[in-house]
């Protein structure tokens, strides 16, 4: 972002498991042999009294300071829109945060700040939320950035339909759903009366709303007369594949994203990246550096939308989540705490919908823990939109759901508001207070203990399991030993010097 020279100075519940599952593919190395690299855990952005003083440091420091340039291992698919950084792509959702803002902006202590915006109002009703933009906005192009081009860039995820995970995280929003659908030739509930005011008028009280916004997905984009990405956050692009910063003093004054499509472990040591995240099934033989384990704010559930309670329960009792998530190498189990606990029968038969892709292997999984228990199991496994269809229609009844986060926050991408019956079913209308609840509850800790009565409610009554959370490996050079990640998982380049 940057600011024009003058005197003045949500669980997200989804619908559509492989479109955001699809990136996880391939990002967990398994660690093998003798490795010159360490296994870490990811390491926090300490804030403290401390910070300050570095500040200064740092600044009286900066005419000394070399230029660092860090270059960061991309896949070949990167398109430049943030909103294809969905929650599953950590490489993906890096590139964007660098390049684009969103109105809000995640702080290193896990609260939600200014970003675009510097300051917000919401009416007591809890359902008009205005944004008002920072004086003087540019783009990464010099040019004026104003509320309409953020309004237009909000819609354009919308544009993306239904199968995008993005795009059903602000259902709460009037006319959203509608344009999602292509019904309508824009958002009724987001306006721009003047050049640095967004209004966002929401059907119901939806407290995440400035946490969503503050996802990568989220970033202010568009394109130029001329078809150039405009960026909006702290790097622009030189070139397609050389990102400079917008500030003279940043201490990463370039960013090169490497494309290729040799294994990322081969790139780190062969010293032509300084940051990849490992693909499933990479060893760490001879890597330099470190590798960090980063878990991703994502994790997989498998529903059960059976009429007789305890057959949901019986079901999901029968399962072992070790087993479920073998064939997914970036899923780690989460335990079951409804093994053994119920005596229900099983069906005699069932269906089982997985979405072709990353989701898939759970189909057989399934298929063969069911079986050895007595069920005849037949599994449907389809493309995303038929999948995604069977969903929201009802005719799925036993199917692997992904249930998301985002912006680092516990909620950050929480969607309760027109998917949660793809869990619930129509029928569990008992469940309607807690799911309002959870939406409308304003203060941050308190919405934590409601979702997780919330998943509580859906796995005692059988509707729901939760089964494994995903991870990645990020591989990091030895020359860049105080990089670090934020509580979303987004680089902080502080910690560098030069």
């Amino acid at each position: 972002m940057r600011r024009l020279r003058s005197t003045s100075g949500l669980l997200a519940l989804l619908t559509l498991t492989a479109v955001v599952a699809a990136a996880c593919a391939g990002e967990r190395a398994t660690l093998q042999g003798e490795s010159a690299a360490r296994e870490v855990d990811p390491t926090p952005v300490e804030v403290g009294p401390d910070d300050s003083d570095e500040g200064d440091d740092a600044a009286a420091d900066a005419d000394e300071r070399e230029d660092i340039t860090l270059r960061l291992g991309l896949g070949a698919d990167w398109t430049g829109d943030p909103a294809d950084a969905g929650p599953a792509s950590l490489s993906r959702r890096v590139v964007a945060d660098l390049l684009h803002q969103g109105l809000t902006s995640l702080e290193a202590d896990g609260s939600i700040g200014p970003g675009l915006a510097d300051r917000w109002f919401v009416t007591e009703d809890r359902l008009t939320w205005t944004f008002v933009l920072a004086d003087g906005l540019t783009d990464g192009l010099g040019l004026p950035l104003t509320a309409r081009d953020v309004k237009m860039s909000l819609e354009s995820v919308a544009a993306r339909g239904h199968a995008d995970q993005a795009a059903t995280s602000l259902a709460a929003v009037i006319g959203w759903n509608d344009y999602v659908a292509g019904d309508s030739g824009g958002v009724a509930g987001i306006s721009a009366p003047d050049i640095s005011t967004l209004v966002v008028r929401l059907e119901q009280p939806f407290e995440a709303l400035p946490d969503v916004l503050a996802s990568p997905s989220f970033g202010i984009t568009g394109l130029t007369e001329d078809g150039e990405i405009r960026t909006t956050g702290d790097y622009r692009y030189d070139g397609d594949d050389t990102l400079v910063a917008v500030d003279d003093d940043a201490i990463v004054s370039e960013i090169q994203l490497v494309r290729s499509d040799s294994p990322a472990a081969d790139l780190l040591a062969n010293g032509l990246a300084d940051w990849v995240v490992l693909e499933s099934g990479e060893g760490a033989d001879n890597l330099p550096g470190d590798i960090i384990r980063q878990p991703l704010d994502l994790r997989v559930a498998i529903v059960v939308r059976l009429g007789d309670a305890e057959a949901r329960r019986a079901i999901l009792g029968s399962l072992v989540t070790s087993e479920l998530t073998a064939g997914i190498p970036s899923l780690n189990p989460l335990p079951n705490p409804l093994t053994n606990e119920d005596d229900g029968a099983l069906p005699e038969s069932i269906v089982v919908d997985v979405p072709a892709g990353t989701l898939a292997p759970l189909g057989s999984a399934l298929e063969q823990r069911l079986t050895d228990a007595g069920v005849e199991v037949d599994v449907n496994e389809s493309p995303a939109d038929e999948f995604a269809s069977r969903v929201t229609s009802g005719d799925a009844v036993v199917f692997p759901l992904v249930v998301a986060g985002g912006a680092g926050a516990d909620d950050a991408l929480l969607r309760v508001a027109g998917g949660v019956d793809d869990v619930t079913g129509t029928e569990f209308a008992v469940l309607s207070d807690l799911i309002d609840g959870v939406s409308a509850e304003q203060e941050a800790a308190r919405r934590r203990l409601l979702i997780d009565g919330l998943e509580a409610e859906l796995q005692g009554l059988g509707l729901m399991l939760l089964v494994g959370q995903f991870e990645v490996r990020v591989g990091v050079g030895p020359d860049f030993d105080g990089l670090r990640h934020g509580v979303d998982g987004m680089l902080d380049l502080s910690h560098l010097s030069g």
